[in-house]
């Protein structure tokens, strides 16, 4: 029955790679700026797609781009924007534009081809096109930025303006628009979408859209925007709102309308302004809802508007503090509608609305009847006391309460600031509440949990795969942030743990390079020495944690090597080498360690370690030359050096080689004590700590810093620590069991119940990563995406896909060997190029392994000997004799398509 389930499983991947095989030769799925048919690109855009030849082993060794003003040039072949000629080049992503300049607010078309191995070209593909947004200040000239103006500390505004057309053809039209914080637009009563505008004003974004479909004659466009100062990840900036749209008729003439006192605006009287905020860490404010205030229809064209006040303007684009170039934003918010697992009834008017799982978003409930004026008060939380109400204990430290004014009506309760939870208690409800009046609007951006795949014989195996994969959702909303309850702020060690997951497992590219030039931002702001700020943005401004800052250099890496962006790497060289520079300049010339980082302060100072406390283990926080910190240094100087040889700098490469093999050295001579393990640090006299804990340790391992010999001791000593981190550092303790190939303890790691872990947290009813192993018992978040980085482990020793060249050229398939543990495993890893399949099976006296991967991909497989002493491998129904590489057999330049690896056991 489990053999069944499993070709079952394997075969529900196959469809994309069966369409591929059949589709025309010929580059598909065109994408710009890694977006199909993107609205609002820069002036210098990227290009990528995928290839369709449907030979095996086929690799692209040329392309040719061609880019056009009107689609019949293009039809031609004829560039007149761009024809990059024939490229020789096996990059299918991240092609710079190489053309003249482009326009703003202009449509352009283009189209590939590529040639094969054997020099052959393809067909060119379909025309795509993308649309410029507007590149600079003056490209917004006729819109202004205005105003409601209010002294409120949670401002919401509508905004109104009749917009009438002369009557020609409609060619196309564009909307382009920036409101703080937060922005609802409307067109003709339908809604065009939402966005945030959380970044310091100074760096500022706009969205774009195409409402070629939507517009009419007469048009009505209206938008509700929300203001709430500064919190967490959202910096103050002030009440404002500036929209231009663009309207090309056929002929070739354009209508042009925008922001200006001319607009109708309006409070949104149904929120009280001047409620509590939930907590300190300035989420927002209470929502206190009067549904006898609302404004009905006031998006709608027929809406008489006559009695709202003008706009206040505040001038044109730039206008202080906004005074830099507005930057297009491209992640997009996904909201879908879902309903509650069950709504049970407490008696005298209270519910339990319990979702499930929790979600990110808001509560949507129908009310009628009741008396007008009676309030209803509802709290949200994560676990149900004894007698099946909300617990008001175990609540993150954030107040979730509402409170909703009936009108005696029918009234919808639906506020606007999201938060996480799953249950939500409703007290005196006027009707019986039911899932036909209840729902949730679930929210997130970006990321497509559909090209998260993994499926194993191990149930619990699946179940911490899906645990991870849905928080990474519950993570990706205005950064990645930290919680969608307590703290919605974009922490840069979240961000790296959520960003390199979601570039790995969902294939994020939109999301990842946004914010990491987000925290580049923040060293041109605060720090000149390096460092990069702990938060960014955010209202408290300059505040670091020394070892984030040493994070993003692999986060850099780990981009690099997925995406193959070698543009990022350039622009941005001068910023990333001030990072290691940084952290070299703390080098102790005695010990040639790193002492004292400088940063953070209280429980972060020098370093964070691990967080929360308890996560530390009994970490020695009283060293100065702290062995976590150095292995990070190390790896920061090796990144660096990689990325200086990718760069053509030798000097740069050489002299950071150098740093990395110096303090490799100095790690080893000052931090093992007399049993070979690592210590967790020297303490200020230079003596050695006498600690010695699981971070000391795996890190060097995961590292590559330990020398050969001494490494049977040290992964011992962290198989008897189990899961003694916490999620900061937790990354790191797969990979030291991967590259150890300790499959057994690998997989005990992920699914013992009995240990600290993910198993464990599923095993108490948690339904997304926490904050911390205890978090049930310490109050700590219960919904805390940074625990999805252990979903990088799995899929690369479990499942068994790594990329070894940017842009997956090539790639490593070795699964670890689980003795029998784990007799299958199946699943999908996207690229650039496409997406791979592996499925590995433990049959009766066979191994096999099946790899489906797209053109242009070569692979190194490993095959686990097992017990057998032959080097014989079949492969496809051939048996080739393979490589012995320690306990496995490799098989090299393995190309595109489908392999039937088997091998007797």
């Amino acid at each position: 029955m489990k053999k069944y389930f499993y070709i079952l499983t394997f075969l529900c991947l196959m469809p994309f790679f069966k369409a591929n095989a059949n589709a025309a030769q010929s580059p598909f799925n065109l994408r710009t700026c890694d977006k199909v048919k993107p609205t609002g690109t820069e002036q210098k855009p990227f290009f990528g797609w995928y290839n369709s030849n449907s030979k095996e082993s086929e690799i692209q060794t040329a392309y040719q781009l061609i880019v056009a003003s009107k689609p019949e040039l293009l039809a031609a072949g004829k560039g007149d924007v761009w024809d990059s000629g024939k490229i020789m080049s096996r990059m299918q992503n991240y092609i710079d534009f190489g053309g003249s300049s482009l326009s703003p607010a202009t449509r352009y078309y283009w189209k590939v081809r590529t040639w094969d191995k054997e020099g052959k070209a393809s067909a060119y593909s379909e025309m795509t096109y993308f649309d410029t947004g507007l590149f600079h200040a003056e490209d917004w000239k006729g819109s202004y930025w205005i105003r409601r103006n209010s002294k409120d500390p949670n401002i919401y505004t509508y905004y109104r303006k009749k917009v009438q057309l002369s009557g020609k053809s409609v060619k196309k039209a564009m909307l382009y628009l920036s409101a703080y914080h937060n922005y609802e637009l409307y067109l003709n009563g339908k809604e065009v979408g939402k966005g945030m505008a959380y970044h310091y004003p100074q760096f500022a974004y706009y969205n774009s859209y195409d409402v070629t479909a939507m517009v009419s004659n007469n048009n009505t466009i209206s938008a509700m925007t929300h203001w709430y100062g500064g919190g967490q990840g959202r910096v103050k900036g002030d009440d404002r709102f500036i929209l231009k749209m663009i309207v090309t008729y056929a002929d070739g003439t354009k209508a042009v309308f925008g922001t200006d006192k001319s607009w109708k605006q309006h409070v949104v009287d149904a929120f009280n302004p001047n409620t509590k905020q939930r907590n300190g860490e300035g989420v927002g404010y209470i929502d206190i809802i009067d549904s006898r205030k609302e404004i009905a229809g006031w998006n709608l064209p027929n809406f008489d508007d006559s009695a709202w006040e003008n706009a206040v303007e505040i001038g044109d684009h730039p206008s202080a503090p906004f005074v830099g170039e507005l930057k297009p934003e491209f992640t997009e918010l996904k909201e879908q509608k879902l309903k509650p697992v069950s709504v049970k009834d407490l008696g005298n008017g209270s519910y339990i609305i319990d979702l499930g799982k929790i979600y990110a978003g808001v509560p949507e409930i129908t009310f009628n009847g009741g008396k007008s004026g009676d309030t209803i008060k509802m709290r949200g939380g994560f676990v149900l006391n004894e007698n099946g109400t909300v617990s008001e204990k175990i609540n993150q430290n954030t107040d979730l309460s509402y409170s909703f004014v009936l009108n005696g009506k029918s009234c919808v309760f639906k506020p606007v600031v999201y938060f996480g939870y799953q249950y939500l208690q409703v007290n005196n409800s006027p009707i019986k509440l039911t899932t036909d009046n209840v729902s949730f609007i679930q929210r997130h951006y970006e990321l497509d949990p559909t090209r998260s795949r993994f499926s194993s014989s191990n149930v619990m195996l699946n179940k911490v795969w899906e645990l991870m994969s849905r928080s990474l959702i519950l993570g990706a909303q205005e950064s990645f942030v930290d919680t969608p309850t307590r703290e919605k702020g974009g922490f840069l060690g979240d961000g790296w743990s959520q960003g390199v997951a979601a570039m790995k497992v969902m294939g994020d590219r939109v999301f990842n390079h946004r914010v990491l030039l987000q925290f580049l931002d923040s060293q041109d702001q605060y720090w000149p020495d390096g460092r990069l700020n702990a938060v960014y943005p955010n209202v408290d401004g300059k505040r670091d944690i020394p070892d984030f800052t040493q994070q993003y250099l692999i986060w850099v890496w780990d981009y690099y090597t997925q995406t193959g962006n070698l543009e990022f790497l350039k622009t941005n060289y001068a910023k990333i080498r001030k990072v290691a520079e940084y952290v070299d300049s703390y080098k102790n010339p005695t010990t040639g360690l790193i002492h004292n980082l400088a940063g953070g302060s209280g429980g972060y100072k020098y370093g964070i370690i691990d967080w929360p406390e308890t996560m530390r283990y009994g970490y020695d926080m009283s060293t100065s030359a702290r062995t976590v910190i150095n292995a990070y240094a190390y790896t920061d100087f090796d990144i660096l050096s990689k990325i200086a040889e990718v760069l053509e700098n030798k000097s740069d490469a050489d002299s950071f080689r150098a740093k990395a093999i110096a303090i490799r050295e100095a790690i080893n001579k000052n931090l093992i004590n007399s049993d070979g393990l690592y210590i967790d640090g020297l303490l200020e006299d230079g003596s050695q700590s006498k600690h010695v804990s699981q971070h000391a340790n795996m890190f060097p391992i995961a590292m590559d810093i330990v020398p050969e010999n001494d490494k049977k001791a040290v992964i011992n000593a962290i198989k008897e620590r189990k899961m003694s981190v916490g999620m900061v550092t937790a990354r790191f303790l797969p990979q030291a069991l991967g590259l150890s190939e300790e499959g057994d303890h690998l997989l005990e790691l992920y699914t013992n119940p009995e240990w600290d872990g993910w198993a464990k947290t599923i095993s108490k009813g948690g339904t997304a990563t926490w904050e911390s192993w205890d978090a049930l018992e310490t109050n700590q978040s219960m919904c805390h995406p940074w625990g999805t980085s252990g979903l990088i482990g799995m899929q690369e020793f479990i499942l068994g896909v790594k990329s070894m060249k940017p842009q997956h050229e090539l790639i490593q398939i070795k699964p670890l060997d689980f003795h029998g543990k784990l007799t299958n495993v199946s699943g999908t890893v996207p690229t650039d190029k496409g997406d791979i399949q592996v499925a590995w099976e433990i049959k009766p006296k066979i191994y096999q392994l099946t790899l489906i991967s797209p053109n242009n991909v070569s692979a190194e497989v490993y095959i686990p000997k097992g017990n057998s002493t032959s080097n014989e491998i079949t492969v496809n129904g051939k048996v080739i004799t393979a490589k012995p590489v320690g306990n496995y057999l490799l098989l090299e330049n393995i190309g595109s398509g489908k392999h039937i690896f088997e091998k007797q056991l």
